[in-house]
């Protein structure tokens, strides 16, 4: 089994503390192994462009639980790779109706430009009708020596959650905690709720001491404070907006600190 930093030409593999993995999905997005002494847990799946699963088996050899942070084609891509996978019922949908070849190729050529995995990283395996769980705040996962519980964090999703590594104070936040956060998209919610998720998050700072997000390098919890402080002064209009381009639509951007968030002005 790798114990050590292992890179195939789509995906690279990184342990970041004793039983932890980040798997990189060619630079587009993070997936995390968390191993306890019974099982582990996967969160999110990636673009689902190569064969995670195999990824995934070169790390450990427990049995496996998967879930997603949110229904987006970046983080629930691979589902199709898995029997079932627990996320918020919320997401369902989206997860539902990103998961097909169209959406996953439409996905990966947004995010990887025309990357392709090789053919011998392809997923040969069983295409499962993959069964959605659903989990909600305080659903706590025992890996064994180690719990993971579920918090809800909607905003950039309506079901959008969080994975809190209770022992080692790890904070898995999929993209509810990114150096920028896109809150412009259809299915997001007002800004206004997504303060109240921050809030809720700096409440409960002494549970995590690190991030380790969907997109990027992992940080101190206290970005949350620099993100609640950015969304405030979006909202009261302190902070300046300037406008913001990317692949999926156009929107405004404010900064505090280290935090940015791109966000329709339409939907504070």
């Amino acid at each position: 089994l790798v114990r050590a930093q292992e890179s195939s030409s789509w995906f690279s593999v990184k342990e970041l503390r004793p039983q932890v993995w980040v798997i990189g999905d060619h630079g587009a997005d993070n997936m995390y192994v968390i191993e306890g002494s019974d099982s582990a847990l996967l969160v999110d799946t990636g673009l689902g462009a190569a064969d995670l699963l195999a990824c995934v088996k070169k790390i450990t050899s427990k049995p496996l639980i998967v879930v997603n942070t949110h229904g987006h084609p970046d983080h629930s891509g691979a589902n199709y790779q898995f029997e079932k996978v627990y996320m918020h019922p919320a997401d369902f949908e989206a997860a539902r109706s990103y998961n097909t070849p169209e959406a996953r190729s439409g996905a990966s050529r947004s995010m990887t430009g025309d990357a392709a995995p090789g053919e011998e990283e392809k997923f040969k395996g069983e295409i499962h009708n993959t069964k959605l769980m659903a989990v909600h705040e305080g659903t706590i996962f025992h890996l064994g020596g180690r719990n993971i519980r579920v918090m809800e964090t909607p905003g950039h999703t309506p079901g959008s959650l969080c994975f809190l590594d209770v022992e080692n104070k790890l904070f898995f936040s999929g993209d509810n905690n990114n150096g920028l956060v896109w809150l412009f998209l259809g299915n997001c919610l007002p800004l206004n709720k997504y303060l109240v998720t921050l809030q809720k998050q700096e409440s409960r700072l002494y549970e995590f001491t690190t991030l380790l997000p969907g997109h990027g390098p992992e940080m101190s919890s206290q970005f949350v404070k620099d993100q609640v402080k950015c969304v405030q002064g979006i909202l009261d209009g302190s902070l300046e907006r300037k406008p913001y381009q990317s692949f999926a639509g156009n929107a405004m951007i404010a900064t505090f600190g280290k935090a940015s968030v791109a966000f329709n002005p339409d939907n504070l």
